[in-house]
């Protein structure tokens, strides 16, 4: 209905004409290539062994020993524990608590992070990028 004749040439066939458009498929599947047998399992002891540059690193405790840190901690967790529980009874926090509670975790989390340990040039493993478990 809508169609024109063929009779002339245009735009996209000028871009199909270069192109190799060969549809042919074969009759029969390839055959499927062979399965390798899996490699030996290695363990990790023998992985460690063999990389030259693995070290232990001792663990540290899940809870700090220094009481600024458990401070700030608690600053940095308890500020806004505060003030979801005093936000889930209903009542309205004094403007004092809730500047001294956002003063509270601001130096909690200040203390925290000037506490990290420095990765630099003057530790031992510095070009290291790993992480420490």
């Amino acid at each position: 209905m809508w169609a024109r004749p063929v009779t002339e040439r245009d735009d996209f066939d000028k871009i199909v004409e270069g192109l190799d458009l060969n549809f042919e498929f074969p009759d029969e599947p390839a055959d499927p290539l062979p399965i390798d047998p899996p490699a030996a399992a290695h363990t990790p002891v023998e992985d460690a062994a063999e990389v030259p540059f693995y070290r232990e690193v001792s663990t540290t405790p899940l809870i700090p020993r220094h009481r600024g840190t458990i401070l700030a901690w608690c600053g940095v967790l308890g500020a806004p524990m505060l003030l979801v529980v005093w936000t889930m009874i209903g009542q309205i926090l004094p403007r004092p608590m809730l500047a001294g509670a956002v003063l509270i975790f601001v130096a909690g989390a200040i203390y925290l992070i000037s506490q990290l340990p420095e990765h630099g040039p003057s530790r031992s493993d510095w070009p290291d990028d790993g992480a420490v478990l």
